[in-house]
């Protein structure tokens, strides 16, 4: 997986299939969004772009925090449902700062 990181950003590119652009503010991270190729779905290109997006920032032991707020990008990929369930597989949990802005916002302790 190919990493760009910017002065506030990161951004992952798995291939050119599927990519993930992560926000730094301090020592928390914002998952903004993982979007995969159409033709590429359901074919785990998404589970892999998080697994190397979460492994290359636990390396990085000044982050503490990674937040997500997961939305549905078009009618042809996760619901609101799977995709909840998609990130909870990976350690996310709702998030106390979840308000009437960001309902669902996710949280990950991340942990060296």
């Amino acid at each position: 997986m190919k990493v760009l990181k910017k002065k506030d950003k990161m951004l992952f590119n798995n291939n050119d299939i599927s990519f993930g652009n992560v926000s730094i503010e301090n020592d928390t991270l914002t998952l903004e969004i993982i979007k995969t190729l159409p033709a590429f779905r359901n074919l785990k290109y998404g589970t892999e772009t998080l697994k190397g997006i979460l492994k290359y920032i636990s390396k990085q032991s000044k982050y503490k925090k990674i937040y997500l707020n997961p939305l549905p990008l078009d009618s042809n990929g996760l619901n609101l449902e799977k995709l909840i369930s998609f990130y909870k597989k990976f350690g996310f949990k709702k998030s106390s700062k979840a308000d009437i802005s960001y309902p669902f916002l996710m949280e990950k302790t991340l942990v060296f």
